[in-house]
């Protein structure tokens, strides 16, 4: 009998030494550099959050691994949580049922989202939203709702095909948009009313033929870029061609692999896909009628008062993943625009 209890005691202690199911994923990375808890566990194979997250993360590496779904739920419990990292996690689905307060900065790029649900009540303190490179077709005309705080927004290779007028009124603080590498055909007039802290613009790569008058108010814009599109000159191209003219300074081509900061003004990128690749800048508009046209002369290049000249020194900041971070996240630069952009030569006016 005490060697039937001694062979007992003896499984017990092996047993309890054995390490437990909910440990038998490698051990996150955990680090503090400033006064915020980070934890590393990135492309460990996990398919939902370790369930030994310590409670003071504010810190959270989660990319490249299997979750499938996330729901803010989960993490409703880590209330110093600032930083989200969820790239390439094969992401289909996103829940926002639980406030996350404090959560600023949150990354779901590289993964397979094709909706979104309404985000600000759940995130009302995020400034970074990264949705690149996923499936997005459409966004509902309130899902930013909410986000009064938002300056960055990175929607650049998905799947847009239109963007609802009041998309960005919830989000006057917004500083950088970027929608480059969709398949946008056109843009609604009053995209851009009340941003007037925006400074980066990235359109990009995608099918517009024409932007439509008084788009751009009387926004400061340090850095648009618009080449990549199929701009059908006629008399419609005449508003973005006096805009052009006058912000020539402003307009910029993206190279792949070059420093953003080393980057050029370059406003003959902007071309007519239907004259031979001429610059839009440079379209003569002959023959275009102006009656009725309160706003623009189009007879007089010198009278150009209602619309924006801007000249200022602004510090170019984008998601560039070689160069540039955003709070300790690390975003993906847009892909190159000579590899995405639509190969069309219209003889006529597109439809749409």
């Amino acid at each position: 009998m005490f060697f039937c209890l001694t062979v007992d005691m003896a499984l017990l202690i092996l047993l309890f030494l054995l390490p437990s199911p909910l440990h038998s994923h490698p051990t996150c990375d955990l680090s503090k550099a400033t006064s915020l808890l980070e934890v590393n566990c990135e492309n460990q194979g996990l398919t939902a959050l370790p369930m030994d997250l310590p409670a003071d993360t504010g810190i959270l590496h989660m990319g490249k691994n299997k979750l499938g779904t996330f729901s803010t739920v989960s993490l409703v419990n880590f209330t110093h949580l600032t930083k989200l990292d969820l790239e390439e996690c094969e992401l289909t689905s996103l829940q926002t049922d639980e406030e996350l307060s404090k959560l600023d900065n949150l990354k779901l790029s590289h993964n397979k989202l094709q909706s979104l649900p309404s985000l600000g009540r759940a995130l009302p303190a995020l400034t970074i939203l990264d949705l690149s490179f996923n499936q997005l077709e459409s966004l509902s005309p309130g899902v930013l709702e909410g986000l009064s705080q938002l300056q960055e927004l990175y929607l650049q290779n998905n799947n847009l095909r239109s963007l609802s007028p009041g998309l960005l009124r919830f989000t006057t603080k917004l500083n950088k948009l970027n929608l480059a590498n969709n398949k946008l055909c056109d843009l609604p007039a009053g995209l851009l009313d009340g941003l007037e802290d925006l400074d980066a613009l990235y359109l990009q790569g995608n099918r517009l033929h024409t932007i439509p008058k008084g788009f751009f108010g009387t926004l400061l814009l340090p850095f648009v870029f618009l080449h990549g599109n199929i701009w059908y000159c006629d008399c419609d191209i005449l508003y973005l061609r006096h805009w052009l003219q006058q912000n020539s300074h402003n307009v910029y081509l993206w190279n792949e692999g070059e420093n953003v900061n080393s980057l050029s003004p370059n406003v003959a990128s902007v071309r007519c896909a239907n004259l031979g690749s001429t610059p839009v800048y440079s379209y003569p508009g002959k023959g275009c009628s102006t009656s009725g046209d309160r706003d623009i002369d189009y007879d007089d290049s010198d009278n150009f008062s209602d619309l924006p000249v801007t000249r200022a020194e602004v510090k170019f900041s984008t998601n560039t993943k070689a160069h540039t971070t955003h709070g300790g996240l690390l975003l993906e630069s847009p892909a190159s625009p000579d590899s995405q952009t639509p190969s069309y030569n219209p003889t006529h006016k597109p439809t749409i």
